[in-house]
């Protein structure tokens, strides 16, 4: 607790400085510039000068530090010995050591007492560490320390585009020469476009094709590289940069925050239920087997020809077993060898404790398995496998909560309330065409002018990618007192009866009152919480900051979106071209418990928890099994109201 006390205040003048008004004044310009800087070309090298000449030496004077860890001990004897992960080899946060290696270095970032030293210890990382390292224990400073929060990490799908990009594409852009390219112009597929021919072209804040926009980019050439359209049946989903970034977000978030762990816990548990969800739907829509998918779906697992596949379903079918025999016995043995009774008091917390870790650097790895999208967090949602393995787990989740968690929900549904009626636009998807900032796969060398860092041009990758129009609905209630409400919102497939296996998608929740008599309740798609748009890119990012150092612009705070929010234009799955997609919507209103809260998780930052409505369980009524649409309480009678919509995909 004194530590974050000490460093609260140690950043306090620093912090008011630079969120007076929500501008940015120059010294966080100046650690802006520094930070998106030092991440350039992170796989390579570093050519800056400046800044190998500041990272020569580690700060080693524990003086220097409020706190001088065993993690910090044991990295920097590591690094004396030469035991430290080479930038050549693989690294993986799952293995025990790479991860104690990452630890031991985000501590010498937390740590340091001032800016400075700070300064040089990431200076000397970029140049010793290795970059996955460096990214991963950089990323924790920033969304941990409560004092460089402000700063602006870049998307994660811009420092390692080869990561989210087929392997023609980055060949094409490695091989890229920007001088010869001037020269011979026409006879290559890359193609310089005007400014404003940038998309998408509304951003949030509409900075781009504001005249500071036309400012900053002034003296930049933007190139762009075009992709065919994908035809598999749900790259467009699982291909996806956002759909990606985001579980990457959000696992990076969680990862070393200690404080309010069964919330957490909950929290993470609902949005991998959300995100299975989401995937399933998509299955239903392209017409996919989606209700319990099996491992004949993908390849390698039945046949236990994958080490990796193997060691995940034996992880797992240890989870279902010891969920299992806590279930028949009411009973389990903790890891200190005391064994409780789980349906005393509270116990039943310390079982899912105990179960369901949620934290996924407890999740060790033996060195021995092979890169695969599985053990790689920045892609682990673009292999179907995930969704297979996420299945089974919430499975046992849910079935745990189903036989121990109080069900005390009924008090909550209300009284003197009926849906009557909703009423919605019309739900539309197409294809959208974006262009992606890949710039950092091109050499390095191209932005060094007699070994000086310029940013001359960007490499723009053309690609499609599903999108919505906005939609808005409105509720027709009615009621004999006035009451608070939280409304759910729910998108399902169109199945009847039985929905156990059904999807069941939240789109939306709010706080009203309502009053006696009719009451008529608007909600725009823009307004569903937990959201996100589009945001500048990293070379846009990188330009705006040196336009405001020049004092020629009021760099705003909020300048790009929060890492962990989901991206809006992926809430609904891909309409059907000739027959629309038809769906159901579940709304379900719940008695207000005067217990809402409002944190700062959109953010990356779970240090007070997370945002809730009330004390019911997160995904309500989702978080254990429902057998019927018609015959379960939670989703019957007056409060809830069932609808069916129909989703239409438009082709350019």
């Amino acid at each position: 607790m004194r530590l974050w006390v000490f460093l609260s205040l140690l950043g306090l003048n620093i912090h008011f400085e630079v969120l007076a008004n929500g501008i940015a004044n120059r010294y966080f310009l100046e650690k802006q510039r520094f930070l998106l800087e030092i991440l350039h070309h992170v796989h390579e090298p570093l050519m800056n000068e400046q800044w190998r000449l500041l990272g020569k030496e580690l700060v080693t004077d524990k003086e220097q530090y409020v706190v001088y860890n065993e993690h910090m001990s044991d990295f920097y004897k590591d690094f004396s010995l030469g035991k430290l992960l080479h930038r050549n080899e693989y690294y993986n946060p799952l293995y025990a050591d790479h991860y104690q290696q990452m630890l031991g270095l985000y501590h010498f970032f937390y740590n340091a007492r001032d800016w400075y030293t700070l300064w040089q210890n990431i200076s000397w990382a970029r140049v010793h560490m290795h970059p996955g390292i460096f990214v991963q224990a950089l990323t924790q400073l920033i969304q941990k320390r409560e004092d460089y929060q402000a700063l602006i990490m870049p998307k994660i799908y811009e420092l390692w585009p080869e990561a989210y990009h087929d392997g023609l594409t980055v060949r094409k852009a490695r091989n890229f020469n920007f001088a010869n390219w001037i020269r011979y112009e026409n006879v290559t597929d890359i193609e310089e476009i005007r400014p404003q021919k940038l998309e998408p072209l509304y951003l949030e804040g509409d900075l781009r094709g504001s005249i500071e926009w036309f400012q900053a980019m002034a003296d930049v050439n933007i190139l762009r590289m075009n992709q065919p359209k994908a035809r598999n049946k749900l790259k467009h989903l699982l291909e996806d940069i956002d759909w990606q970034s985001y579980w990457y977000n959000l696992n990076m978030g969680v990862v070393l925050t200690g404080e309010k762990s069964d919330q957490l816990r909950e929290w993470c548990y609902y949005q991998l239920s959300q995100i299975l969800a989401r995937y399933k739907l998509e299955c239903y829509g392209q017409k996919l087997a989606y209700k319990k998918l099996t491992p004949k779906h993908y390849r390698g697992i039945e046949k236990g020809t994958s080490k990796m596949a193997q060691f995940i379903i034996k992880n797992i079918s240890e989870l279902e077993a010891k969920v299992g025999d806590a279930i028949s016995f009411r009973s389990i043995q903790l890891t200190n060898g005391s064994r409780i009774n789980l349906e005393e008091n509270n116990n039943w917390l310390v079982g899912l404790e105990e179960l369901f870790p949620y934290d996924w650097t407890h999740f060790a790895v033996e060195k021995g398995v092979q890169p695969n999208l599985l053990l790689d967090i920045r892609t682990i949602v673009r292999s179907q496998d995930f969704y297979y393995y996420a299945e089974r787990i919430l499975d046992s989740y849910r079935w745990y909560r189903q036989v121990f968690q109080p069900n005390n929900q009924k008090t909550f549904i209300p009284s003197d309330l009926r849906i009557d009626d909703m009423q919605i636009t019309p739900l539309i998807t197409y294809d959208q065409a974006v262009d992606v900032d890949i710039s950092n796969i091109l050499p390095a060398k191209h932005f060094y002018l007699a070994g000086q860092f310029v940013w001359p041009f960007t490499l723009q990758h053309r690609q499609h990618r599903l999108q919505h129009k906005d939609f808005s609905y409105k509720l027709h209630v009615s009621s004999n007192k006035t009451q608070s409400t939280i409304f759910r919102v729910f998108l399902t497939t169109s199945e009847r009866g039985n929905i156990r296996r059904e999807p069941f998608y939240q789109l939306d929740s709010f706080l009203t009152v309502i009053y006696p008599g009719c009451n008529r309740i608007s909600r725009d798609s823009k307004e569903f919480g937990g959201l996100v748009g589009d945001h500048i890119s990293y070379t846009e990012l990188y330009h705006f900051v040196k336009l405001a150092e020049r004092e020629e612009y009021d760099f705003p705070l909020n300048i790009s979106t929060p890492n962990c929010g989901f991206p809006r234009r992926l809430i609904l799955p891909r309409g059907g071209t000739g027959n629309p997609l038809k769906l159901r919507l579940l709304i379900v209103a719940t008695v207000y418990d005067y217990k809402a809260r409002q944190e700062n998780e959109l953010s990356c930052d779970f240090s007070q928890g997370v945002s809730r409505w009330d004390e019911l369980p997160l995904g309500y009524p989702f978080e254990r099994f429902l057998e019927d649409d018609a015959q379960a309480v939670e989703i019957s009678g007056d409060h809830v109201h069932w609808k069916d919509v129909e989703v239409l995909h438009e082709s350019p």
